[in-house]
């Protein structure tokens, strides 16, 4: 049995990709940082990371298409085995949906049959990357004027994206000062004022992220949410009150950007 074969099975290619994307990018950051003497261990890194975003999907209790959660435990736990990693929890919900996919004939009749040594196989102990893995292309479906949301921890923050970035590689986003404890419509932002990020000068100035990893659309980790796809830049958040950024923006990604955001929000940022 290989992980190919299992992620073939479920048949979701954008979702295997999107899985996969994700732990590249982190194992890929967690290997130079070990490297550089900063980490002691790359999974304590990567699972936290990895789970804050795609707990949108496991932890959601609405929204989502019928076996989705159970496609995305089995891609999970598949996907972290083949990168070296093993979770319990996400192994044992997705030997769940492995039943339950069958109970209720969603896959192959190929899958029912080779079920027993897919279980026997996402249970042995991974084998740990030597070399970092080969980085995917940089991609993204968003579109310049879109606004979004972005559920970081059950909090949703609004962004604007002003710009793409290359040939729609990553788009560049600004956030509103606005933030919901449940998820936002285009017509809950009252108000278009900018979030400003506080520098070590103490002064805060309005900024902007490069986010690098902002792939599909609709994200399949459901913790970005399109609020409108804008024709016209109408809905730019105004930075008219906090001082001139400082660069033109800041490169980031889908988890970098976590922190950035909680620092950001924080009352010290006030």
């Amino acid at each position: 049995m290989k992980h190919k074969q299992i992620t073939d099975k479920i048949g979701f290619q954008q979702l295997n990709e999107s899985v996969e994307d994700d732990l590249i990018r982190l194992v890929t950051r967690g290997m130079a940082l070990k490297n550089g003497g900063s980490l002691d261990d790359i999974e304590s890194y990567v699972l936290p990371l990895m789970l804050t975003r795609w707990n949108c999907v496991l932890k959601a209790e609405t929204g989502l298409v019928r076996y989705y959660k159970e496609k995305v435990y089995l891609t999970l736990a598949t996907q972290l085995h083949k990168y070296g990693f093993s979770d319990k929890h996400i192994t044992e919900k997705a030997l769940e949906a492995i039943d339950l996919l069958n109970d209720n004939v969603v896959l192959s009749d190929d899958f029912f049959r080779k079920s027993p040594k897919i279980k026997e196989f996402l249970k042995t102990k991974p084998t740990a990357l030597k070399r970092k893995p080969s980085r995917q292309k940089n991609i993204t479906f968003f579109r310049e004027n879109d606004v979004i949301s972005i559920n970081i921890d059950g909090t949703y923050y609004i962004a604007f994206i002003h710009k793409l970035i290359g040939v729609n590689e990553s788009p560049v986003i600004e956030f509103y000062e606005q933030v919901f404890n449940r998820p936002p419509k285009l017509e809950d932002i009252k108000i278009k004022k900018a979030r400003g990020q506080q520098y070590n000068d103490d002064i805060i100035r309005a900024s902007k992220f490069a986010i690098y990893g902002m792939k599909y659309q609709p994200d399949l980790a459901n913790q970005i949410h399109l609020l409108s796809a804008s024709e016209n830049s109408t809905m730019a958040p105004d930075s008219s009150h906090l001082e001139e950024c400082v660069g033109v923006y800041t490169v980031s990604n889908l988890f970098t950007i976590q922190d950035t955001v909680r620092k950001m929000f924080s009352e010290s940022s006030i």
